[in-house]
């Protein structure tokens, strides 16, 4: 009797995806939600601490003379995106990661990785900031709201795709619309309201909350198709189209090297 207790859920974890409830829709959610809010609120610290710096450049225009934007302003300007995004990020990653403990199981690694993540996107995006923050702001702004996308872009499925090799499709779908919806719902706001600040501190609680909203909705449609049709579409061996009923070689070519392997080995000696 306790055998097939515990060989009940092994088997229905190996066929078919996750089922999600909406609790957990509503926790992921607010997971989200409260790790883009810990972004903002250093954003807002680190804005107000260093106030004497951004304020007279962020309060003029957006075309600025090179010679009137200090390398001071430069420096606290890439601390704070920095700083922001890496507390967003793992913030957020790490709430998202205890809303279903039983299966985010590698949250030091997952942890790890978005770290060296984010470090790498500023890295590639720092060139950007030193060109645009010497002759446009506005396209600095750009460069920021960037590295905020892509970071939470890719800590996001760096939590998925730790934990679900099986459905790596089912993470980029729900990370990809999660993007896109709050893009448009930024968008919006901006082109209604007409003042950008307000982006300010609305941006990574919508990205987050969107991410973690998306993460579950996309498994409850997605479970909710599967039981539907009995397809598993998003598995990574659903063969579709013309990959349809191609035989796997793949065992075969693995055989056939360790047999020549084999008869090297027999003939050297």
């Amino acid at each position: 009797m306790e055998e097939q207790t515990i060989a009940g859920p092994v088997e229905q974890e190996t066929y078919g995806p996750r089922s999600m409830s909406f609790f957990t829709l509503v926790l992921k959610t607010f997971a989200g939600f409260g790790g883009g809010i810990a972004g903002t609120i250093i954003l807002v610290l680190i804005f107000l601490a260093t106030s004497s710096i951004l304020q007279p450049v962020l309060g003029g225009s957006s075309e600025v003379n090179p010679g009137v934007i200090s390398p001071l302003f430069i420096v606290v300007l890439l601390g704070m995106v920095l700083a922001t995004t890496l507390v967003s990020s793992m913030v957020a990653t790490l709430l998202l990661a205890y809303t279903e403990r039983d299966r985010y199981t590698r949250i030091s690694t997952t942890m790890g990785q978005v770290f060296i993540m984010n470090i790498v996107i500023f890295a590639f995006i720092l060139p950007v900031y030193l060109t645009t923050s010497s002759t446009n702001l506005e396209l600095t702004a750009y460069t920021a709201g960037l590295q905020v996308i892509l970071g939470a872009t890719a800590s996001a499925l760096i939590l998925e795709l730790l934990h679900d090799s099986k459905y790596p499709l089912l993470a980029v779908y729900n990370t990809i619309l999660a993007i896109l919806t709050s893009t448009a719902i930024s968008i919006f706001l901006y082109y209604i309201a007409l003042n950008a600040t307000i982006l300010l501190f609305i941006a990574l609680p919508m990205i987050w909350g969107m991410i973690g909203f998306f993460q579950a909705i996309v498994a409850m449609f997605y479970y909710w198709v599967f039981q539907t049709w009995g397809t598993d579409y998003l598995a990574t061996e659903t063969e579709i189209g013309t990959d349809y009923g191609i035989p796997d070689t793949t065992e075969e070519e693995q055989e056939e090297q360790q047999e020549d392997v084999e008869g090297a080995d027999f003939l050297n000696q």
